[in-house]
């Protein structure tokens, strides 16, 4: 029953009738009942004066009442709060005041009580003012919620159009194009004009353009050098760019050693750029001494780069007007932007990052920032997203970025979000006109361990023909250390492929396998610095040995060091510090932990430890070596072995008389006595790869046990494809 006299107290919404004892809400009787409302009937007979807990105990428990009065106690208030939705910690009317009592603290109104019905829980109570003013508070109340519920809405609706992420490019689905089984330009993108894919593929005969239907269907020819020149077919056709209305493309022809992964190899005044009607008409000489042209995007004018790739040219498209836009280290692969403000370019290596330039010669700069092995690129139709290829560690990639620019973002602060993810390598890419398909060469990565047949005068398969590279030899030629392909692990074996073991895993990248003189171990170099994705030329590496009998690699050289071999004793490694510009061969004691310089090294590397112990071998300058180096023990002094043009993969013969090398376009062999180099091979026409190198278009060579040229040939295979895109 009520504690106190007949009356109804207010505060806030709340009403407390205490002679029924009931607690409203704004008219709406609670479900509350019992010791929570004689609590709150007591706070409220002294309004912000402290209620003890004695106090309260005294007026609701008798004293021969046997219960837990605190947790009774705590229970009633704790359920008063909870019907109050007041909070312990942030009271708005019952404070406590910890272990003396509880508080009201907000302000209360006494009313008397009027003769009116007792309420039923849940539902209105009776008012006595005149129905039409309460509805019109009613209508006004609902009208002023709908309101801020309408602005609300809108807000969150801005807010929603302001921050939203923009729609994301996925791939889903793709399709050949065309089967043809030969090799194609990767690092070019395939030229789409209507219904056709203008592409580069390399024949016996030749480089040759072709075109395949977007739809599928027939691979046709359709360009050669022959149509620009009538008696000269020496030079190679190279299809670089369409207008935007599709009436003409644009073509470099240039001498056959010029290409898409020798570009930096080629002579001054290879290349001239021709436009050539389409579908047919006579092709006409714009300028001469340039390659990699462009259309500008209103098709009167072009631009272009020297045959040093260093020089961004404008001209009118009849040639004249010639004016240099920009001056870089390297320009590869260039494209103009949607609107026609940009162009942008692969840079220079060893990372080959993303390059942009104005049209108004204005901010050349790196962009994509962190993106290494970056291949050319397209923007969709609207300019609100870029597609590129990337390399991904072992393979490139296809990526994506949204470009779209508004007040209130900034420009190119969206993170690239790779869309493909092998098997296939897939290169330079494409875009229809639509923005719904890229197209691209896509690489299916396989490899063919192969020896040179004196005879025939051909690479034939050796030891099975495994998808393995960059073979060693133990001394006693019983076992071998290889590289899987495209893999990149280590292994090692009998050279009858029995006792196989694997030696490493991910994501270590091992290249140049040596075995030690004694057996025991394998020295290797790591080009992934413990991050497969990062990985690239001129970046930290590290060198290590591993048991040839399995367990753990230990760790030897970590920075820029690479190209380990073995002194006769299989005490001391030389190796390359490579980096750029500068370079020297160091010997690294195996006992001491320490390692020197060769004396008058500097500007050398790629070192090889003649078996007999007497020299050491290195190439000069680095990248393109023109020399062979020889360093003797004896006089502690170098001398000039051999000069060519661009020498790789020295070996040196069992029997240390000789060195093996590929030198440009052949194999030599230079004898140590006399210095006298001669071919052994021709490598015109041969297709060779190895892991990490084939990224550049390299491969590797090395020797049997008797001598004969070691590669991995070729085997994989490369099509045109075409992706479904989805934007969502």
């Amino acid at each position: 029953m009520p504690v106190g006299g007949k009356q109804i107290l207010r505060f806030g919404p709340y009403q407390l009738d205490t002679e029924c004892g009931q607690l409203r809400k704004n008219g709406l009787g609670l479900k509350l009942q019992g010791q929570p409302v004689q609590i709150l009937e007591i706070l409220l007979e002294t309004p912000g004066q402290l209620v003890t807990r004695e106090e309260i105990r005294q007026r609701l428990w008798s004293s021969d009442t046997f219960v837990d009065f605190d947790h009774s106690l705590n229970t009633a208030i704790k359920r008063l709060r909870q019907a109050l939705g007041d909070e312990a910690d942030a009271p708005q009317y019952i404070e406590t005041l910890p272990k003396r009592g509880y508080r009201f603290i907000g302000e209360v109104n006494h009313a008397e009580p009027k003769d009116e019905p007792d309420t039923p829980l849940a539902e209105p109570a009776q008012s006595q003012q005149p129905v039409s003013d309460k509805r019109r508070r009613r209508w006004r109340t609902a009208l002023a919620t709908f309101a801020v519920a309408l602005l609300t809405i809108a807000a969150l609706a801005v807010v929603y159009w302001v921050v939203k992420p923009p729609l994301q490019p996925r791939i889903v689905g793709s399709q050949v194009l065309t089967k043809t089984g030969y090799p194609k330009a990767w690092l070019l993108k395939p030229i789409v004009n209507g219904g056709s894919a203008y592409f580069s593929e390399q024949r016996p005969s030749g480089w040759v353009t072709l075109q395949a239907p977007t739809a599928g269907g027939e691979v046709s020819q359709s360009l050669t050098a022959s149509d620009y020149f009538s008696r000269d077919e020496s030079r190679t056709l190279w299809a670089s760019d369409v207008s935007r209305d599709g009436s003409e493309l644009l073509a470099a022809t240039c001498d056959p050693h010029f290409g898409p992964i020798n570009m930096r190899l080629a002579s001054s005044h290879t290349c001239d750029v021709w436009s050539q009607p389409l579908p047919s008409g006579t092709p006409r000489l714009i300028v001469r001494d340039a390659v990699q042209p462009i259309w500008a995007a209103d098709g009167r004018s072009i631009f272009f780069t020297n045959n040093n790739l260093t020089e961004l040219y404008r001209a009118n498209a009849d040639g004249t007007g010639v004016e240099r836009l920009a001056t870089v280290p390297t320009i590869y692969f260039p494209h103009l932007s949607p609107d026609g403000s940009r162009i942008r370019f692969t840079g220079p290596s060893p990372a080959f990052p993303m390059w942009e330039v104005g049209v108004d010669r204005r901010n050349p700069h790196p962009i994509l920032s962190g993106y290494q092995g970056v291949v050319g690129g397209s923007w969709s139709p609207d300019g609100k997203y870029y597609f590129f290829s990337s390399l991904d560690g072992d393979r490139s990639s296809l990526w994506a970025v949204s470009e779209a620019r508004h007040w209130w973002r900034k420009a190119n602060t969206s993170l690239p979000q790779q869309l493909t993810f092998g098997p296939l390598s897939i290169g330079n890419p494409a875009i229809s006109k639509d923005g719904k398909q890229l197209y691209a060469v896509g690489t299916e990565r396989r490899g063919e361990l192969s020896t040179y047949d004196s005879k025939s005068g051909k690479f034939v398969p050796y030891l099975g023909g495994e998808s393995i590279c960059m073979v060693d030899f133990s001394r006693d030629g019983q076992w071998i250390a290889f590289v899987t392909y495209p893999e990149g692990t280590l292994w090692r074996s009998r050279i009858d492929g029995s006792e196989r073991r694997q030696l490493t895993v991910p994501p270590m990248a091992v290249t140049n396998p040596r075995w030690s003189p004694d057996g025991k171990l394998i020295a290797f170099w790591d080009m992934s610095n413990g991050d497969r994705r990062k990985m690239n030329f001129g970046d930290p590496q590290r060198i290590y040995v591993v048991s040839a009998d399995g367990g753990g690699p230990v760790l030897l050289l970590a920075g820029y060091f690479a190209d380990p071999t073995w002194s006769p004793n299989s005490r001391s490694i030389a190796y390359s510090y490579f980096q750029s510009p500068a370079s020297e061969v160091r010997i690294l004691d195996l006992q001491t932990q320490k390692s020197t310089t060769v004396r008058g090294s500097q500007g050398m590397w790629s070192p090889r430890w003649s078996a007999d112990g007497k020299y050491l071998l290195a190439l000069a300058p680095p990248y393109l070596a023109s020399k062979l180096m020889l360093f003797d023990f004896a006089s502690n002094t170098w001398k000039e072995l051999a000069s060519g043009t661009n020498f790789g993969w020295p070996c040196w013969s069992r029997d240390s008389k000789f060195v093996y090398a590929q030198d440009g376009g052949s194999l030599v062999r230079v004898a140590i006595s006399d210095h006298k180099k001669e071919q052994i091979a021709s490598l015109q026409g041969l297709r060779f790869t190895s892991y990490y190198f084939d990224r550049v278009g390299g491969g590797w060579f090395g020797l049997t046990p008797d001598d004969r040229p070691l590669t991995t040939r070729d085997t994989g295979i490369q099509e045109i494809y075409a992706f479904d895109l989805e934007y969502k």
